[in-house]
C-alpha cells in the first residue's frame, strides 16, 4: 500500500469505530486464464484498470478504494449503508455489462455486497489482502494476518454474508392465480383438460400485438400457454399462483430460449418479427441471478437483437429507484428497449422515470372485458396514458376480448393492444402485417378468423 493511499485510509477511519465498506469480487478469472492462455496477463489487467476507472468515476473524494486480489474494497466517508449498497449495485451492474460485450472477458462478472463493519475487522480484512514482508507480517499491520497466503483471492469471503436472491430489498410477488373464465376461449381445436390447473404448461405460443395508432400488427409477446377444461391461461397464470421461485425462473429460461426459435423460424420463413420477452423480477434483481438470465440471452447476435424487446414481470412496489435504473440499464444491451408489465390502474409509476421503459402494460380486468369500462375505468386510462406519456413512453392493455372496451380505450389513449378479440396466438411469430380496426370489429368468419388483408413489409 502505497503511503499516500495509507494515510487517506487513516483519515477515514479516524474516530470511527465503524464504517460503511463496499466489496467487489470478481468471478470466472480462472476459466478466463486457462481459456487465454499467454493473453491472460493483459486481460487481467484490463479487468483491474476497467474497474478501477468504474469504481473512481462513482466515488467521493474521501472515499477509499484498495485494490485487493480478486477485486476492491471501498471504504465510504459518509455513513448511509443503504446508499452504498445502492452505489455498489450500480457500479457491478454497469462492470458486468461491459463484460458481457468485451471479446475475452465475457465470462467474467462481479458480485458486490456493501455492510457496516467495526473498524477493526475492516483492519483486518485490509491486513489480509496486502502482500506480506519477509517476516510473514502484513505491512498494514504488526498482528493482523500474519502467516496468511500472499494469493488469498477473497479477503472478505469468510465474514461476507450469504448472498440474497433479491438483495435484501424487495419482496416476492406472486404469479396471478387464474381467474375462472365465464367464456371459452377462442382456442380451436385444442384438447380439454380435466381437474384442477397443472402447475406447468403445454406449449409456448406467440400473440400478436396491434399498434392502433398505424393499425398494424407490430409485435408478438412469448408467453407458455395451458388449456384446462377449454380455458386458455397464458404466462405465470400457467403456474396456478407458485410462490416456488424455481419454477418462475425456469418458465423463464423456457419462455427466452423459445422467442429465440421463433425468431429464427420467423427469419427461416422469409421475415423478421419483433417479439417480446417477458421475465420476472425476481430473475433480474440481484446481480448473479442477471448474469444466468443474461447468458440464455448472450447468443442473439447484435444485429438481430432490435428484434426483441424485454419485458419485466413482478416489479415489487418496494422495489427502490436506484435498482430499478440497473437493472433496466443492464437490460437495454439485449433489445430494442424495456417494457414493465404492471397491475392495471397501479399508481406509483414516477418510480420508473430515468430507467426508459418505452412500454407499461397491463392485463385487462375481466370484469372490464365481461361489462365494459365505465367512467371511472375510463379516468383511470386517461390518467395511465397521461402519465406514461410524461415519460415518453406508451401504453398497452392486453387480454383484451370486448371491442367496444377496445374502442374505449383507445379514445383513451392507449396504442397497443393484444388479446382474442385482436388476433388468436401462434404456434411462430407471423410477418409485420396491416389490421385495421374495421377488420377487428368485423364478425369471424366461417374459419374462425377475420378478414384481413395482409402486407409484409
Amino acid at each position: 500500500m502505497s503511503p499516500e493511499l495509507r494515510q487517506k485510509l487513516k483519515t477515514a477511519l479516524v474516530g470511527r469505530e465503524s464504517v460503511d465498506m463496499g466489496q467487489f469480487q470478481f468471478l470466472n478469472l480462472e476459466r478466463v486464464r486457462a481459456r487465454t492462455g499467454e493473453d491472460w496477463p493483459r486481460l487481467r489487467e484490463k479487468v483491474y484498470e476497467t474497474s478501477t476507472q468504474f469504481i473512481e468515476r462513482r466515488l467521493g473524494p474521501d472515499d477509499v478504494m484498495i485494490r485487493v486480489q480478486g477485486g476492491f474494497l471501498i471504504i465510504f466517508r459518509a455513513s448511509d449503508v443503504e446508499a452504498a449498497q445502492d452505489m455498489v449495485d450500480a457500479i457491478s451492474g454497469e462492470l458486468n455489462t461491459f463484460f458481457l460485450g468485451e471479446a475475452g472477458l465475457e465470462d467474467v462478472r462481479t458480485e458486490a455486497d456493501a455492510r457496516d463493519v467495526p473498524t477493526s475487522e475492516l483492519l483486518e480484512i485490509v491486513a489480509r489482502s496486502q502482500p506480506h514482508d519477509h517476516a510473514g507480517q502484513s505491512a498494514i499491520s504488526p498482528d493482523a494476518g500474519a502467516g496468511l497466503p500472499a494469493d488469498l483471492a477473497t479477503p472478505w469471503a469468510s465474514s461476507s454474508p450469504p448472498e440474497r436472491d433479491d438483495d435484501g430489498k424487495t419482496r416476492w410477488v406472486e404469479a396471478p392465480k387464474p381467474e375462472r373464465r365465464d367464456r371459452p376461449s377462442l382456442v380451436p381445436g385444442q384438447a380439454t383438460a380435466a381437474g384442477d390447473v397443472p402447475p406447468s404448461w403445454d406449449d409456448i405460443v406467440f400473440k400478436p400485438v396491434w399498434d392502433s395508432r398505424k393499425s398494424y400488427v407490430s409485435h408478438h409477446i412469448c408467453v407458455a400457454r395451458k388449456i384446462v377444461d377449454g380455458f386458455a391461461y397464458y404466462g405465470r397464470e400457467t403456474l396456478s399462483g407458485a410462490a416456488d421461485r424455481d419454477q418462475h425462473r425456469r418458465l423463464d429460461r423456457v419462455v427466452a430460449l423459445a422467442a429465440q426459435r421463433g425468431f429464427q423460424k420467423a427469419r427461416a420463413a422469409g421475415h423478421g418479427s419483433m417479439i417480446i420477452v417477458p421475465v420476472h423480477y425476481d430473475s433480474l434483481s440481484s446481480v448473479s441471478r442477471r448474469m444466468e438470465y443474461f447468458k440464455i440471452l448472450q447468443p442473439i447476435p447484435e444485429p438481430a437483437r432490435r428484434f426483441f424487446l424485454l419485458r419485466i414481470d413482478g416489479v415489487p412496489d418496494g422495489a427502490p429507484m436506484a435498482q430499478l435504473q440497473e437493472v433496466c440499464r443492464s437490460m437495454k444491451h439485449f433489445g430494442a428497449y424495456v417494457l414493465v408489465h404492471h397491475r392495471f390502474g397501479l399508481a406509483g409509476l414516477d418510480r420508473f422515470e430515468s430507467c426508459g421503459i418505452g412500454i407499461f402494460s397491463a392485463d385487462t380486468p375481466p370484469r372490464l372485458n365481461d361489462a365494459g369500462a365505465g367512467d371511472k375505468d375510463l379516468m383511470a386510462c386517461v390518467t395511465w396514458v397521461s402519465t406514461v406519456q410524461q415519460m415518453s413512453a406508451e401504453t398497452s392493455l392486453l387480454e383484451i376480448e370486448n371491442t367496444a372496451l377496445l374502442e374505449a380505450a383507445m379514445s383513451a389513449g392507449v396504442r397497443y393492444f393484444s388479446g382474442p378479440g385482436i388476433a388468436a396466438a401462434a404456434e411462430m411469430p407471423g410477418p409485420p402485417r396491416r389490421l385495421s380496426l374495421s377488420a377487428i370489429l368485423a364478425p369471424p368468419d366461417s374459419t374462425g378468423g377475420r378478414d384481413e388483408t395482409f402486407e409484409i413489409d
